[in-house]
């Protein structure tokens, strides 16, 4: 089911939009993404992926002005919900068996369905990370020469349709072999990037049955604390999305002892959980006990970039200030940091003022920081909650443009489609972002609803009795 809207033409092409559909012409337009790892990627078999790290890692111009990205690419899937509704329909020789079923096959038909789902894993596995090489590779290989000579055309074949094939690979795999918990979190995180909410819970809790199932020696290994670390938290944000911050911070109680997982994501998934212990508390009204967990988050380390101000208007800021390479180069290792304290700022400001003045909120907020790059987990719902601050100030405008940042962060999102869609070109607070034509990802979640409602409430009409129906 898809919500009627008009697509967000009013969005505004910047100058760097060329040098995205360079880049990508440059990588070999036409062709479908060739399947490659790197040699610092884990094995396929590997139980723990940090999906989140291989985003990052897609270099920032790839992603520039999704504005304007994302609505050309996805102009190519009409149906996109068709698309995703036969990826997550289950097909495989074997049937599909629940976890218990699966446990009291013999050794001999468990050894088989482990060994074909495993197949279905790897092959997903190498579709997202191959193409994730595959845009890499185009970076690395440089293009500034040749920029003169390349034509406006579209991404490359298949790159679009990379995380719905790794979803399908993956329903085999989960379906097929119900114990493989490895499988269940890649499935659990490519459902939650295509805004599927409730696949998405019932993965992240699949996975954690099918990890208490893993024998004693793997249950306490570091792959298994680091996939049950994620999985917690996956679940304390999933709750805050579905209005339930008291479940956020039962979940944050519970991920406690996982938290020192060895791993190089360990820093950021300690300050993860600290920011959201106090937006959850923000989310309850807890105003003191929000602003006493804000003062105690420590300041975190982030990329920076050198256009950071001096804009002669606003929109200058959201147009120039856009992550790319002409702004950071090509070695993100050699990307200039600095010690930041948005978190402080996310968690105060959306606790608000105790008077509730708006413009003590957005003085508390302060100016936009588009020079910063965030942890990859972080950026996507740092940009939302900011639209949702401005929008509730009465600064659509501002709201509007942390909207569509939220979908140039949002991961992964050069490879499924995304829509963003627009109820009307005289309301700048409109916008929102749609994965497959269906699912809400970011943007005016009340204009969502409100357009959502009207769309059921038009095809109700529309299929009574009396009503006509055209071909």
């Amino acid at each position: 089911m898809s919500v009627p809207g008009r697509t967000g033409t009013a969005l505004r092409p910047v100058c760097a939009t060329v040098l995205v559909v360079a880049a990508l012409a440059l990588a070999g337009c036409g062709s479908s993404p060739s399947v490659n790892t790197e040699a610092t990627t884990p094995l396929p078999t590997s139980l723990y992926v940090d999906w989140d790290y291989y985003d990052w890692l897609l270099d920032r111009f790839i992603m520039i002005n999704v504005r304007d990205f994302v609505l050309m690419h996805g102009q190519r899937v009409p149906k996109p919900h068709l698309d995703y509704k036969a990826a997550v329909t289950y097909s495989a020789e074997w049937d599909s068996i629940s976890l218990v079923g699966f446990l009291s096959l013999s050794t001999a038909e468990q050894t088989a369905r482990r060994r074909d789902a495993a197949d279905h894993h790897e092959k997903a596995r190498r579709i997202v990370l191959g193409t994730v090489g595959y845009y890499r590779g185009a970076a690395d290989r440089g293009m500034m020469p040749n920029l003169s000579t390349v034509e406006m055309v579209l991404p490359p074949q298949g790159a679009e349709t990379a995380v719905t094939a790794a979803i399908k690979q993956l329903v085999r795999a989960v379906g097929t072999d119900p114990g493989s918990a490895g499988a269940w979190h890649d499935l659990a995180y490519f459902t939650r990037i295509a805004g599927d909410r409730t696949r998405h819970q019932k993965a992240l809790a699949s996975c954690l049955a099918a990890l208490d199932m893993l024998p004693e020696a793997s249950r306490v290994g570091d792959d298994a604390r680091r996939l049950r670390r994620d999985v917690l938290l996956d679940l304390a944000w999933l709750a805050r999305d579905l209005g339930q911050p008291a479940v956020t911070l039962a979940y944050l109680d519970h991920v406690r002892p996982w938290l020192d997982a060895p791993g190089r994501e360990r820093e950021e998934r300690n300050y993860e959980a600290k920011l959201l212990r106090g937006l959850a508390l923000a989310d309850q009204g807890e105003w003191l006990a929000a602003v006493s967990e804000a003062r105690d988050l420590p300041r975190l380390k982030v990329v920076t970039r050198t256009l950071s101000g001096g804009w002669t208007s606003d929109e200058l800021r959201w147009s120039m200030s856009a992550p790319h390479f002409l702004t950071l180069g090509f070695d993100r290792a050699a990307w200039p940091t600095q010690e930041s304290d948005f978190g402080r700022r996310w968690i105060k400001a959306l606790a608000g003022a105790p008077t509730g003045e708006a413009a003590h909120v957005l003085w508390t907020l302060g100016s936009p920081p588009t020079h910063l790059e965030f942890p990859a987990r972080i950026a996507s719902r740092y940009w939302q909650d900011q639209g949702l601050l401005y929008a509730r100030a009465g600064r659509y405008q501002t709201a509007h443009n942390c909207y569509e940042w939220a979908a140039m962060y949002h991961p992964y999102s050069v490879f499924f489609p995304l829509r963003g869609r627009q109820e009307s070109s005289s309301s700048v607070s409109q916008g929102y972002f749609l994965g497959y034509g269906t699912f809400f990802l970011c943007g005016d979640r009340e204009a969502y609803d409100r357009d959502l409602k009207t769309f059921i409430a038009e095809r109700s009409r529309d299929s009574s009795p009396t009503a006509v129906e055209f071909d």
